[in-house]
């Protein structure tokens, strides 16, 4: 059979350049699109372009493949986002480890700052003391000339000590007003009626000496002719034991009694030494002696009343100054409260642009900056004014300290302390004198505004006549939380004298508890961390706990009794409270 053969392709005719291939007799049409058509070949075009289209839906999607570049580009991919995870964990441990080297500087500028202060302080307090043992004892030094120079009849060596104490009194810079000439006559009559360890007097010494004038000029400045040294002896009885008779006449002219018998029950006359000085003692008119000590009482009563306007004086200049710090706070926390107003005006200010779309929010935020170091700053100036109130106020408290009538009768024992000062003397210690007694506070308050006071404040506060205050690990919990936050440990026994039950009580908690909170050994951290358990969590841990935190630790003891147990009274520093009437 002959080879089969394939039918030939039709091809399309060929044209000539510039012809259409369009059948002849067909008009051309233009499409919507603009292209040009034959007229009579639409429905064969739109059969074509529908078989298409059932065949593309009949196809089956192709699927992508994983081709070597995409694996090229994982794995580019995957090694930069290791290298920048890399790069930020890096990045964060940098910046934790600047953080805590900063935090570790930081704690370790503050701890010094406090050692220094706190050296600082004991330098001060060293200061202080070695000034008052030096004036002490250039005091006793004086004392012992003026004694000296009394019985050698010395007057110009008792001119010139006196001069000394005139001149130190300028340049302690006593002035010349109602305080300042009573100051001086106290210190330059402290010198004139001065007394050696016998308590025999500069005149009493004098006497023995037997130097006229030298009892003259003490007498003259107000010295006191009758003051009984040692075995009760006045300054007559030994001027006449040893024979004196012109120091017997001069103090006879000037008020000493011949009276007065000393510790032997014998008077002057008794023991005169000679002859003419028994004669003068016997023959002396006793009305005179009346007469003269009139005088001296009268000089005693106008120093007396010199001294009790000085008093007046100076309360009155303290409680101006109170009243004057008092204003200086008022004004310094008004603007602190300004200040704080100011503080949450921009804060919201800051708020409502940032919520509008302000471009610029960093201008806010510097204004926000500002405002908080000005509410800082006005928090230092309340700070400083407060203290100064509150140690004008501690010196007012002991300038009328048993002037106050509410007080004058009351013979209950403790340092009398206003309700309204209880802050101050109590928890901020203003002056030390907690801390300088080195024993816990003893509250006596009757009217139980303290213990209110107290329970109000950051304290743990425990009533020991309730049973669920009182259970041991209550009692634990409380005093563990004192000591590592720092806060007031409070005991109110109410009205009962509950003490040696909370002692039994804490001895059950741990052996000599209370003994060991009372001589303060509980601070020590081989005491305080026996008291943790495992149920205390990591708060109690024993990195947790601060020095600066245990220094702020007080146990305070409250009694509603105006006469605690005795033996408290030895133990705790004790406090009055008054409650204004």
């Amino acid at each position: 059979m002959p080879p089969k053969v394939p039918p030939a392709k039709p091809t399309a005719p060929k044209t000539k350049p510039g012809t259409s291939s369009t059948p002849a007799g067909q008009p051309l049409v233009k499409g919507k699109a603009g292209a040009v058509t034959a007229k009579g070949s639409g429905t064969s075009l739109k059969k074509s372009s529908s078989n298409t289209k059932k065949q593309s839906k009949n196809e089956k999607p192709k699927k992508n493949e994983w081709t070597k570049e995409d694996d090229a580009a994982r794995k580019i991919q995957t090694k930069y986002r290791q290298f920048t995870a890399k790069k930020n964990l890096e990045k964060k441990k940098k910046e934790k480890e600047e953080y805590e080297e900063l935090m570790e500087k930081l704690e370790k500028e503050a701890f010094l700052h406090m050692v220094k202060m706190e050296q600082e302080e004991a330098e001060r307090r060293q200061q202080k003391e070695d000034e008052e043992r030096r004036r002490k004892k250039e005091e006793q030094k004086r004392i012992k000339r003026m004694l000296e120079a009394a019985f050698d009849g010395d007057i110009d060596q008792m001119k010139e000590i006196l001069k000394e104490v005139s001149d130190l009194d300028d340049k302690n810079g006593i002035g010349n007003d109602v305080i300042g000439r009573s100051l001086r006559t106290k210190h330059m009559m402290s010198i004139i009626d001065c007394k050696d360890a016998n308590d025999n007097t500069a005149l009493s010494e004098a006497a023995n000496g037997g130097n006229a004038d030298a009892i003259k000029f003490l007498l003259e400045r107000g010295a006191d002719p009758n003051t009984q040294g040692h075995f009760m002896r006045t300054p007559l009885y030994r001027a006449a034991f040893a024979g004196h008779l012109e120091a017997t006449l001069a103090l006879l002219e000037n008020g000493a009694d011949p009276r007065i018998y000393a510790s032997d029950s014998q008077t002057p006359t008794d023991i005169a030494s000679r002859d003419d000085v028994k004669a003068v003692l016997q023959n002396w008119d006793i009305s005179r002696t009346e007469v003269l000590q009139k005088q001296i009482e009268a000089a005693k009563e106008k120093r007396a009343e010199e001294d009790r306007k000085r008093k007046e004086a100076e309360t009155s200049k303290l409680e101006d100054q109170v009243a004057e710090a008092q204003k200086e706070y008022e004004a310094v926390q008004k603007q602190l409260d300004h200040a704080y107003c100011e503080l949450n005006k921009r804060i919201n200010e800051h708020d409502t642009c940032v919520a509008q779309g302000f471009d610029r929010p960093e201008l806010t935020l510097q204004s926000i900056n500002d405002q908080e170091l000005e509410v800082e700053t006005t928090k230092i100036k309340v700070a400083e004014a407060r203290d100064k109130l509150s140690k004008l106020r501690l010196r007012l408290r002991e300038s009328i300290k048993g002037e106050d009538s509410s007080t004058a009768n009351d013979d209950s024992p403790g340092v009398k302390v206003n309700i309204k000062e209880l802050d101050d003397v109590l928890l901020r210690d203003i002056g030390n004198r907690i801390k300088d007694s080195e024993k816990w506070p003893l509250l006596i308050d009757q009217s139980g505004q303290a213990s209110t006071f107290l329970r109000y404040r950051d304290t743990n506060y425990i009533n020991s006549i309730r049973p669920a205050d009182m259970e041991n690990n209550n009692i634990r919990r409380c005093l563990l939380g004192s000591i590592r936050f720092g806060k007031p440990f409070v005991v109110d026994m109410m009205e009962v004298d509950m003490f040696d039950t909370c002692s039994d009580r804490f001895g059950e908690i741990q052996k000599d508890l209370m003994s060991s909170i009372i001589d303060k050994s509980i601070l020590k951290p081989e005491k305080y961390l026996k008291l943790v358990k495992a149920e205390d969590g990591p708060e109690y841990d024993k990195t947790k706990f601060n020095d600066l935190r245990l220094a702020n630790f007080k146990f305070v003891l409250i009694s509603k009794s105006p006469f605690p147990n005795p033996k408290l009274l030895d133990m705790f520093y004790v406090i009055k409270v008054i409650i204004p009437m």
